[in-house]
């Protein structure tokens, strides 16, 4: 298969000449070029064309930092370690979003750092990543793939829980269990969360296969500014009792459905119970009509 080629004219003095170049390397960064602007900064302060700083990178880590924050400078030299030291071989790049509030400050913690930075002066931009990202504390890694899309934003967790990075990229599970104790980022995004505690252990596999398939094929339609769903099983455990309250369903109740969109408001959708809400059909019966419109939105209540 032969990529199309695009032209770029390089102007002399007599004539134009082309310097062809396959599609793929001209789009390449794009889409980062959207999400981070038309330049950053390089060691020492100086501009680079972000398409050119991030040219090549397998991801690309965006690190909510500053220098005031007592947790920052305590995990920011165990990012260093493991960027110098693995990281950075494995293709990833790093782009500082800095929440210093002056520039002598900003200045001085990013000279220490092996990678870009988003400049200062850009705070809207620094703003509209961090409410893109959940960022609501710091320091916060996340990472993205070079087409732009959120890979995880818990890398703070897992390059200190893997500083090798023996498992880079760290893609999260398509599906968590709530009864674990993580819940990812449901908060960020519109989520579906089969409630099943009173299911039977085989039917928990069943389901959890279940929602693998359809979260694997799914294209969300109504997702946000995120460009995708979380998906979750509640087996049990403090998150799946906090969640039947929320809801307003009894506790230790059927298997149920929820779509979820808490960046909506707190709004919550019923889907499919009982032995459906366990199935392939069923779940993408709550798909289909969350984002049909046709499931009533309701309100999370948060007053117990």
């Amino acid at each position: 298969l032969k990529l199309p080629l695009v032209s770029t004219p390089r102007v002399k003095l007599t004539s134009v000449s082309f310097v062809f170049r396959p599609a793929r390397e001209y789009f390449f960064g794009m889409p980062l070029v959207r999400l981070l602007g038309e330049r950053l900064l390089s060691a020492g302060g100086k501009s680079i064309a972000t398409r050119e700083a991030l040219q090549g990178a397998s991801a690309v880590g965006l690190y909510f930092s500053a220098s005031w924050c007592p947790p920052c400078r305590g995990f920011t030299p165990q990012l260093i370690d493991s960027f110098k030291g693995s990281l950075e071989k494995k293709g990833m790049k790093c782009v500082l979003i800095s929440r210093d509030r002056d520039v002598e400050s900003f200045a001085s913690y990013y000279s220490n750092m092996p990678w870009f930075a988003l400049p200062l002066e850009d705070q809207d931009r620094n703003a509209a990543l961090g409410e893109r990202f959940g960022v609501s504390s710091i320091p916060n890694l996340s990472l993205v793939d070079p087409a732009g899309k959120t890979i995880t934003t818990e890398a703070r967790n897992d390059v200190a829980r893997d500083p090798e990075g023996l498992e880079y990229p760290w893609h999260p599970p398509l599906v968590r269990d709530l009864a674990k104790g993580d819940p990812g980022r449901l908060s960020e995004m519109p989520s579906l969360v089969c409630l099943c505690e009173s299911a039977t252990q085989a039917q928990r596999r069943d389901a959890e296969a279940a929602l693998v398939a359809v979260a694997s094929a799914w294209a969300p339609t109504r997702a946000g500014p995120q460009g995708e769903y979380g998906y979750f099983m509640a087996s049990g455990g403090p998150l799946s009792e906090r969640l039947r309250e929320l809801c307003q369903l009894p506790a230790q109740g059927p298997p149920q459905l929820i779509m979820l969109d808490i960046p909506d408001q707190g709004g919550f959708y019923l889907g499919p119970n009982a032995f459906e809400a366990l199935e392939e059909d069923g779940i993408r019966r709550a798909l289909s009509d969350y984002e049909a419109s046709r499931s009533q939105r309701r309100q999370l209540d948060n007053s117990q």
